[in-house]
């Protein structure tokens, strides 16, 4: 791994104005584990790598090569600005398979990204309509 591995994540996480915790929050890492990733006391394995650069919101390259050019994206700086009901579902932990999809739904080209909301958005509606049908018929 990198040797500046962790100063490349510390600089992320700080220019988010993110705490260790709310790192170790999104990426489900302890925030001691962060905070040795950080200080290059401990090395992230793969997996932790792959979690950290996704939380960050950015390739896993940008935390590994010292060639890489990377300008940080903007993201919110933390959940607390998000409503509350969205709050509650980013913390829920059975929310991790739909966040991720997000995630990787995020980085697609925009064409296929539209056609996936429209898909959603598609079979959101029939959903509800499914949903209205079946409490109108019950209600017979």
């Amino acid at each position: 791994m990198n040797q500046n591995f962790g100063k490349r994540m510390r600089s992320i996480r700080l220019s988010r104005h993110w705490s260790q915790q709310e790192l170790s929050m999104r990426c489900g890492i302890s925030t001691p584990h962060i905070s040795s990733i950080e200080r290059d006391k401990r090395h992230p394995s793969l997996e932790y790598a792959q979690r950290i650069a996704s939380a960050l919101g950015v390739p896993l390259t940008s935390l590994c090569d010292d060639e890489t050019t990377f300008v940080v994206p903007k993201m919110r700086n933390s959940p607390d600005e998000l409503p509350l009901p969205l709050q509650n579902f980013i913390l829920n932990e059975s929310a991790l398979p739909y966040l991720e999809a997000a995630q990787r739904m995020s980085t697609l080209p925009e064409e296929d990204a539209h056609f996936l909301a429209k898909l959603i958005e598609l079979l959101t509606q029939r959903k509800r309509l499914t949903d209205t049908y079946q409490s109108e018929t019950s209600a017979l």
